[in-house]
């Protein structure tokens, strides 16, 4: 059971320290290496880079089995997240 409400079961992951270093410290980074990358490159080749790094990122933290699990289940969320068709 989580010690605090920010907490979730799985693994003692603080929500509001995600969003902070989310926020503060990847993002502004991110858009600025972004933003350098689309001077050299397309959208298409950013995005493909962008994804090789991720990628690649999360089977230096984690090993490569479960960064494909990782990855499986984020794009599940997503997926989950869509919004309906206009005519439903």
């Amino acid at each position: 059971m989580p010690s605090n409400e920010n907490e979730t079961a799985e693994g003692n992951e603080n929500k509001e320290t995600v969003m902070h270093v989310a926020t503060n410290i990847i993002e502004p980074a991110l858009q600025k290496a972004l933003g350098e990358a689309r001077e050299q490159a397309s959208a298409q080749e950013v995005v493909s880079a962008l994804a090789n790094c991720y990628g690649g990122l999360l089977v230096d933290l984690m090993g490569r089995k479960a960064a494909a699990t990782f990855l499986q289940s984020h794009a599940v969320h997503i997926a989950s997240l869509e919004e309906p068709a206009v005519n439903n």
